[in-house]
């Protein structure tokens, strides 16, 4: 049973247009708690084909003002293989839930992003479009569609487009098994290119908790366009608090 739900997970997420995502980052619900105060420290590494790992561990503090609208501030490290950690970012995300989730489990929210990359830039300017359904007998969908563009010096002319989109469903233990599909599309101001030169990957997922404070993630992704490159392995430990 178990195999054919994760089999059936990857053929929708692969049929499916890809709705929502960048090639990395996380598929993540448009819904605010209200009364949401917390820290949050996460760690991970992806494994490319070049057997290197690329790692990231990030620390984030979230203030929702009430059910609809929630600040959050990141800062994040970065080192691959036998390198020292380097500052990578530090983002301002305000999330905005403009649809509730409905009867038929529908919600829906707008991200507005504002990123700082290291050294010269350029910076990024962004914002996500974020669908999540919650349908019967634990299955779940989410879509992020994103449109961002640079800021500051070196800043790149243009709009570029990417999603993510993820279907999962989760067993009577809590784990969540299913699958996700990252796309980049490419900049507007050239011209939107064909599929093999945009980047596109799939691939499957699974999640679950420790505990009430320690969650994990583990995926991957295999490319689909010539452009795209594989992730073997995409790890990712959460801690809040």
């Amino acid at each position: 049973m178990i195999w054919r739900v994760f089999f059936f997970s990857l053929v929708l997420t692969c049929l499916a247009p890809a709705t929502a995502g960048a090639q990395g980052g996380n598929v993540f619900s448009p819904e605010v708690e209200a009364g949401d105060r917390s820290w949050e420290w996460r760690a991970g590494g992806v494994l490319e084909a070049e057997s290197q790992w690329g790692l990231s561990t990030r620390l984030h503090y979230q203030h929702a003002f009430d059910d609809r609208f929630r600040l959050r501030g990141v800062v994040q490290l970065a080192s691959e293989t036998g390198e020292r950690n380097r500052f990578d970012f530090a983002r301002a995300e305000l999330l905005w839930q403009y649809r509730e989730e409905t009867q038929s489990g529908y919600a829906a929210g707008l991200r507005f992003d504002a990123r700082l990359n290291e050294g010269n830039g350029p910076h990024r300017l962004g914002v996500n479009w974020a669908h999540q359904w919650n349908f019967e007998s634990g299955w779940r969908g989410r879509a992020i569609l994103i449109a961002d563009r640079d800021a500051g010096s070196n800043a790149g002319d243009g709009l570029r487009f990417s999603s993510r989109s993820q279907l999962t469903y989760r067993l009577d233990n809590g784990l969540r098994i299913g699958a996700e599909a990252f796309s980049r599309y490419g900049n507007l101001s050239d011209g939107l290119p064909g599929f093999d030169r945009q980047r596109h990957t799939v691939g499957p997922v699974a999640s679950g908790a420790f505990n009430d404070q320690w969650r994990w993630y583990a995926g991957a992704q295999m490319a689909v366009s010539d452009a795209a490159r594989d992730q073997y392995l995409r790890l990712r430990i959460y801690r809040r608090f």
